[in-house]
């Protein structure tokens, strides 16, 4: 099977999505995240695909991130600005369980629910492949020296808008395993594709494993750093002056507590 796909273009329309689990997922969810905190990255509330290096997003306390677009594709900056795959460099030793709530599995292109999904209260994810991956500001300034008058409008409007930034780096997973668990803890065994908690789609990057849990080889991302505000457009775009937002939005994110 193909593990990673054309990054998705930029829309200009906005996409919004719910930013925070509700509560029984944040009390499960809480070890990985404090996790991501304490190495310095900003953890997603579940993993997401569209989370990439060069995601166009929006902040604010009380909406928390949202993803608007990204910036390689109609925007001009050439796929190979952005390395996708996980890198071993600086990859993260996890001495957590990655819990997340229920609807993290969701996230999978042709995962839906099946006839049993109410048994499913959490997720517990292994992660197989991963390791962070970049934007590569050095040849993105690079092109943009040369090639500024390519940019459309739109994406220049997109960058101005208030409470926007720009996403440099994410942590990649390309190949894991998902484990379902019931409200008493205790795993939930799939089989087939058509039947139990789950359906699976001909199409999807999933298959059930051999003990019960989902493997899957799709690109998904679970959380970002060196996030810098992107409001001033493409002139600052990569600016070495230009500081980070990781902090601030530590702060405020409902979902990581002390």
């Amino acid at each position: 099977m193909r593990i990673f796909r054309q990054i998705p273009i930029l829309i200009v329309v906005l996409v919004w999505f719910t930013a925070c689990p509700n509560t029984s997922d944040i009390d499960k969810s809480q070890p990985i995240y404090k996790f991501y905190k304490q190495n310095h990255w900003i953890p997603l509330p579940e993993p997401d695909s569209k989370m990439s290096p060069g995601a166009v997003v929006t902040y604010t306390p009380k909406n928390g991130v949202q993803w608007q677009g990204t910036i390689v594709g109609r925007c001009g900056i050439p796929d190979e600005l952005l390395k996708p795959s996980p890198s071993d460099a600086g990859k993260l030793t996890f001495n957590t369980s990655s819990d997340y709530g229920a609807d993290a599995v969701l996230k999978l292109k042709g995962v839906s629910i099946g006839p049993q999904w109410s048994k499913v209260k959490s997720t517990t994810l292994e992660l197989d492949k991963h390791g962070p991956s970049s934007l590569d500001m050095v040849g993105i300034r690079l092109w943009m020296a040369q090639n500024a008058n390519k940019i459309p409008q739109a994406c220049k409007d997109l960058l101005n808008s208030p409470n926007t930034y720009l996403i440099q780096e994410a942590y990649a997973v390309a190949q894991g395993k998902y484990t379902l668990k019931d409200k008493s803890d205790a795993e939930l065994s799939l089989k087939g594709l058509q039947a139990g908690p789950l359906n699976i789609g001909v199409d999807a990057h999933a298959k059930p494993s051999d003990d019960g849990s989902l493997e899957f080889d799709e690109l998904l991302y679970t959380a970002i750093k060196n996030v810098q505000y992107a409001n001033g457009g493409w002139q600052s775009l990569g600016s070495e002056t230009q500081s980070f937002a990781d902090e601030t939005i530590l702060k405020h994110l409902p979902y990581v507590k002390e």
